[in-house]
């Protein structure tokens, strides 16, 4: 005789992507490669990082792009490391999808991991984590707000390495 199990959850709030700027006159297109993604990473983690007891690093290697870093689990310091397939919105922004992870020696899930990551980490309030779906959302549109020009992601060719972002500096009013 079978049995029948039902999960039945309640639905996760997923924040909504903000809309994409329009592209203008005084929008320029620029393309990188990977060493350059890299260095601008390690540059803004870097600044962002730096009262923080929490270190870790983005890198864009050939196939995936990978955060790598150290945290403590029960009082003793791990290596993790974390595999995610970047896509490009339809609004510009980053969406990580996650691969693969390595916490030292121990075997989690994805989901755990990031719904941890979520709840103690300081990340950035243009970084949102979604652990029921394994992917992290890169709202380039959010962090642009709160600057002086505009960044959306216009091609991401992880198998090339390029990556091209559309970079829009708003005009002054007439």
């Amino acid at each position: 005789m079978g049995a029948l199990y039902l999960r039945v959850t309640a639905p996760t709030a997923v924040s909504p992507e903000t809309p994409a700027y329009q592209a203008s006159d005084t929008s320029v297109e620029v393309t990188m490669n990977r060493k350059q993604v890299n260095a601008l990473s390690a540059n803004y983690l870097q600044r962002f990082l730096r009262d923080s007891k929490i270190k870790y690093r983005f890198v864009v290697g050939e196939k995936y792009a990978t955060v790598i870093g150290t945290t403590k689990v029960l009082g003793s310091r791990v290596q993790f490391a974390m595999n995610f397939i970047p896509e490009k919105t339809a609004n510009g922004n980053i969406r990580l999808k996650a691969k693969g992870l390595l916490v030292g020696r121990l075997n989690l899930p994805v989901r755990i991991v990031l719904a941890y990551v979520k709840k103690n980490y300081d990340l950035p309030r243009w970084v949102a984590i979604n652990q029921h779906r394994q992917t992290i959302l890169l709202d380039l549109n959010k962090y642009s707000q709160k600057q002086s020009v505009r960044y959306s992601a216009k091609q991401l060719d992880m198998a090339k390495g390029q990556f091209t972002f559309l970079i829009t500096i708003p005009q002054e009013a007439k």
